[in-house]
């Protein structure tokens, strides 16, 4: 039987979801909530892109090993401890965990820095001449040296140069450059998923059921 594992990256502004089979990439899922005003709004949105992946990879896999895998909630938001931060993000993991309740997938929950040391082998910042995120920066290097940058990676038109790189891509066989932005966030979901298929004793889980 087939091992799927849901990696979560969750936040309000943008949240990634990867589906990983046998560790190979079933499917991603980019939200960026757009249109929604409110927090409540944007739970709606998710949990309702959640159970359509689940539902996906249950009708297609027939799979019974399936488990959940979000980040850890942080006691300190940029080292202060945020009521606010702690309230919201304890709501947006609760919406994980009752939707999967539905379904008996147990949820569990990694601190950042785990996944990041055994995943991409630091959780330091690295500063990049991109104007890509510092913390993100390794999590898109790993999947590029993996050959998987063009799950996470799209075109862009705009006049922005923050986060933007060139990317050549075949045109009638000849290669043209093209501007890209790369979402973190899902490169961040892929790792986490992949955090679930290391060998126990390397993982710190834990099983969500607040």
């Amino acid at each position: 039987m087939s091992k799927v594992v849901i990696g979560i990256d969750q936040s309000y502004t943008r949240t990634g979801i990867t589906v990983l089979v046998d560790k190979e990439i079933f499917e991603m899922y980019n939200i960026d909530f757009k249109g929604c005003k409110t927090n409540t709004e944007k739970r709606v949105v998710f949990r309702s892109r959640l159970i359509d992946a689940i539902n996906k990879v249950v009708c297609e896999t027939k799979s019974n090993d399936i488990l959940v895998i979000c980040e850890r909630i942080r006691l300190r938001s940029q080292g202060v401890l945020s009521e606010s931060y702690i309230k919201s993000t304890g709501a947006l993991i609760a919406s994980i965990i009752d939707t999967c309740y539905v379904y008996k997938i147990p949820v569990y929950s990694v601190d950042t820095r785990s996944w990041k040391s055994q995943i991409v082998g630091s959780s330091k910042p690295l500063k990049n001449p991109y104007g890509i995120n510092p913390e993100k920066y390794r999590t898109i290097l790993y999947m590029r040296d993996k050959g998987l940058l063009h799950w996470i990676a799209e075109e862009y038109s705009g006049r922005g140069e923050k986060g933007v790189i060139q990317a050549n891509r075949m045109v009638r066989g000849h290669k043209e450059k093209v501007r890209i932005k790369v979402n973190d966030d899902l490169a961040d979901s892929y790792c986490i998923a992949l955090y679930g298929f290391l060998p126990k004793n390397k993982q710190k889980l834990k099983e969500e059921r607040f």
